[in-house]
C-alpha cells in the first residue's frame, strides 16, 4: 500500500489519498468504505470551493463599494472647492460693484438680489416643468387632466 502526502491544488486541500492495488481478496464492504471516504472528501472539497467562491464574490463587492465611495468623496471635494471658489467670486463681484457704486453695501445688495432672482427663476421653472409632465393613470380610468 502506498500513501501520498496531503497537497494543495489550485488553493484546495487535497486529502491523503491511499492508493491500493486492486486485489481479488477485497471484500465488497471495503469497496463501499473506500467509495464513502472518497465521496466525503469530494463533498469537503466542494464545500471548500463554494466557501472560496463566496469569499471571492464578497471581496469583489467590497472592492466595487470602495471604488464608489472614493468617487463620491472626490466629487464632494470638487464640489466643495467649486462652491468656495463661487463664494470668493461673488464677494469679489460685490466689492467691485460697491466700489463702482460708491459704497460696498450697494455691491453686496446687488449681488444678493441677483442671487435671489436666479433662485426664484429656478424655483418657478421647476414648478412649471413638473406640471407639464403627464401623470400616469391606472388602466381603464379616463385621464381627468385631459378632460378638464
Amino acid at each position: 500500500m502506498r500513501k501520498r502526502k496531503a497537497r494543495h491544488v489550485a488553493g484546495f486541500h487535497v486529502a491523503n489519498i491511499t492508493e491500493q492495488p486492486m486485489a481479488t481478496t477485497d471484500t465488497p464492504s471495503h469497496h463501499w468504505q473506500r467509495l464513502r471516504q472518497q465521496t466525503q472528501e469530494l463533498v469537503e472539497d466542494l464545500r471548500a470551493w463554494v466557501e472560496l467562491r463566496l469569499t471571492l464574490t464578497q471581496m469583489e463587492i467590497e472592492e466595487r463599494i470602495e471604488t464608489q465611495i472614493r468617487r463620491l468623496l472626490l466629487r464632494l471635494l470638487i464640489g466643495a472647492l467649486a462652491g468656495l471658489a463661487a463664494v470668493f467670486v461673488l464677494v469679489a463681484v460685490a466689492l467691485g460693484l460697491g466700489a463702482w457704486l460708491g459704497h460696498t453695501g450697494w455691491g453686496f445688495l446687488v449681488v444678493a438680489l441677483g442671487l435671489m432672482a436666479v433662485a426664484a427663476g429656478l424655483h418657478f421653472s421647476r414648478r412649471r416643468s413638473s406640471k407639464a409632465v403627464p401623470t400616469a393613470t391606472p388602466a381603464g380610468e379616463p385621464d381627468r387632466a385631459a378632460n378638464a
